[in-house]
């Protein structure tokens, strides 16, 4: 057998296997699994072309002239072919083909027709390809224009990777490299080694590595329903708003769905779940079931006739006033509605889906709820501080805010939190509370919080703040931050790197962070204390007050929120509260600081109290950098103002 057959054959046994193994697990049909299948079937052709070719030379004697020339012209364009799938389908796992516009449309597909045009003519031109009388087969130079083809496509797909490469995770990448460079290193061996068809094959072994990590048909579906996952409804949505399709969501959320697991186990909720889909699936044959979230379904009726969502929206609400079974219980469950007419109500994919979100965590009404139930402005900025956030990390285009810090004691500023913001050119600054709220959500926080603390390291050993005066500089760790392994160690690393004194850095934690705090992060954060680092107890009074927080973790400083404050000067029962407050924090060893001291009251009223460290607009609101330092280096009496 020579090589030629040997590969051939390798390839066509690959790609049996891959299509076998894709038809029994793939159960989404979307345009990036519609590409790389008909990628596979297209190379699993330009083998069995090798394959019959070996076979008619080496079997039939004399062997006709015709067939090895269409075996020929069928390897050109099915192999030509590939590389262009290769490129389309990286480029559908971010961009649609309906979202093109006409010339980048163009731009990709005009070199493979000219491609096409000249393999076509060959059997007139023999630019490319021709046998001699003998069926030798020989090489034209219009091969040199099938390498060209290759050249491009290989070209556009690194660009595609580069442009794009905050859409696709490192691992994406990383493969996505990985079946480029085993193209590209099979191309060159087959240009100059022509007798090892070792192209195709090559294009089966890239075709198995994307099946393997990338086009995995499990990730669409969800594991414990066998419905459609979120990642599918966000993608078919898409794809359907860009058609242009009639369709109309209906979301339904089962809000007592966690007592029942609560009351009777997962098993009976699960089970529970499994009749809800099985009664939803026989609603009709033109509606396809995705779980958003855990508690949460949605329908898409695709092209609903006059009234037929109405329909079956009362069906489903006169279902759910009937019991249910679950497992060997019988239980009742409420249900809340969402409907959505689209694509009246939204062309936005994007606001859809942060929709259908939105109402799977605050659905509260026991009417159907539309789209006028939301803040869809609300809505779309999120969607836009998401993409800005990224664009942010990636150009480091972030500013740090410094809030000065009063002490009573000396009468002077002695401190000051750091927080972040940045500036977008269509949302314009976007600050630190609803920074850190997107950026838990696209998984950036951690990043965004080490940035924050390296960077408040930074400025103490450049400025020797511990010089000048002052006597902390504090940062706040949000809830998804404690979450992170190895945080704290990280954080250490960074303080020892720039030598910084453990005492000037203060790290504040919220009642709601300390409650959602793992023990192991609690820890840390006591044996971080014991090297000097100080732990400050933030936003006490807020809302989610429980005594116990203050002795759950080393805390040096107890923070009032302003909440406390607003309310202490106008009720005297608040008043003694705080003043009880503060009084205990001391005894407790704690130093106390209260925030909204925004004018001459409220600094009067906490004169006389326990109060050491406060903050507010009546000393200074937020400062840049150069600003803050200017603050800090005035003395007591003051040589100069801002």
């Amino acid at each position: 057998m020579t090589y030629e057959a040997a590969f051939a054959i390798a390839a066509l046994l690959i790609t049996c296997q891959i299509v076998i193994s894709y038809n029994n697990l793939n159960r989404v049909s979307n345009f990036p699994s519609r590409m790389f299948l008909v990628m596979v079937v297209n190379n699993g052709l330009t083998a069995l072309t090798g394959v019959i070719r070996w076979a008619a030379l080496r079997y039939l004697d004399p062997c006709p002239g015709w067939i090895p020339m269409a075996c020929s012209m069928l390897y050109f364009i099915t192999h030509t072919l590939v590389i262009l799938f290769i490129f389309l389908y990286i480029l559908s796992t971010i961009k649609v083909w309906r979202e093109l516009s006409w010339w980048v449309k163009c731009f990709i597909l005009v070199p493979i027709c000219i491609t096409m045009l000249v393999i076509l003519t060959n059997p007139f031109t023999q630019a490319i390809f021709y046998y001699y009388p003998d069926g030798v087969y020989h090489r034209g130079s219009g091969i040199l224009i099938i390498y060209a083809n290759f050249i491009y496509y290989l070209a556009l797909t690194d660009f595609i990777l580069i442009w794009y490469r905050r859409s696709f995770s490192a691992m994406r990448r990383a493969i996505f490299l990985l079946i480029l460079t085993i193209g590209t290193g099979s191309a060159i061996v087959q240009m100059f080694i022509p007798d090892i068809s070792v192209e195709v094959c090559a294009c089966s072994v890239c075709a198995l590595i994307l099946f393997l990590f990338v086009q995995n048909p499990k990730e669409r579906i969800d594991g414990e329903l066998n419905v459609l996952s979120s990642q599918a409804f966000s993608e078919r949505i898409k794809y359907d708003l860009l058609s242009g399709k009639r369709f109309d969501i209906v979301g339904l959320l089962f809000p007592e769905l966690s007592e029942i697991e609560h009351q009777y186990g997962a098993d009976s909720s699960l089970a529970l779940l499994h009749e809800i889909v099985s009664y939803l699936q026989s609603l009709g044959e033109h509606t396809r079931i995705f779980r958003v979230e855990r508690n949460c379904l949605a329908l898409q009726i695709i092209r609903p006739l006059p009234g037929e969502t109405e329909e079956v929206i009362r069906d489903i609400r006169r279902r759910f006033g009937e019991s249910w079974a679950a497992g060997e219980k019988e239980v009742t469950t409420g249900v809340r509605i969402l409907h959505m007419l689209l694509p009246r109500d939204t062309r936005d994919d994007q606001l859809l889906t942060g929709v259908v979100n939105r109402f799977a965590k605050t659905g509260k009404e026991e009417r159907v709820m539309t789209t006028l139930d939301f803040d869809l402005e609300s809505i779309g900025r999120r969607r836009k501080i998401n993409g800005a956030l990224i664009r942010a990390m990636e150009n480091n285009n972030f500013e740090l805010r410094y809030t000065p810090v009063y002490s009573q004691a000396v009468e002077r500023i002695i401190a000051a939190e750091v927080s972040l913001r940045f500036f977008d050119e269509e949302l314009g600054y976007v600050y630190d509370d609803e920074l850190f709220r997107f950026a838990q959500r696209s998984g950036h926080v951690l990043q965004l919080g080490e940035l924050i603390f390296e960077h408040t390291c930074r400025l103490i050993r450049r400025e020797k703040l511990d010089e000048q005066g002052l006597s902390f500089l504090a940062v706040s760790l949000h809830p998804a931050m404690c979450l992170q392994y190895r945080l704290i160690d990280r954080l250490r690393e960074i303080a020892t790197y720039y030598e910084i004194e453990p005492g000037m850095i203060c790290l504040m934690l919220s009642e709601y962070t300390v409650s959602t705090a793992t023990q192991s992060f609690k820890q840390s954060v006591t044996e971080l204390q014991k090297t000097g680092v100080r732990i400050c107890l933030e936003d006490y009074g807020s809302g989610f007050t429980n005594i116990s927080s203050i002795f759950e973790m080393p805390f040096s400083v107890l923070k009032i929120n302003r909440s406390v404050i607003r309310a202490a000067l106008k009720n005297d029962k608040a008043r003694i509260t705080m003043d009880s407050t503060l009084k205990m924090a001391r005894e407790l060893d704690m130093m106390t600081m209260v925030e909204g001291i925004d004018d001459e009251a409220y600094f009067e009223m906490i004169r006389d109290m326990a109060c050491d460290l406060a903050k507010g607009n009546f000393f200074y609101e937020q400062l840049v950098e150069d600003e803050f330092l200017r603050v800090i280096h005035m003395k007591a009496g003051g040589e100069e103002t801002l």
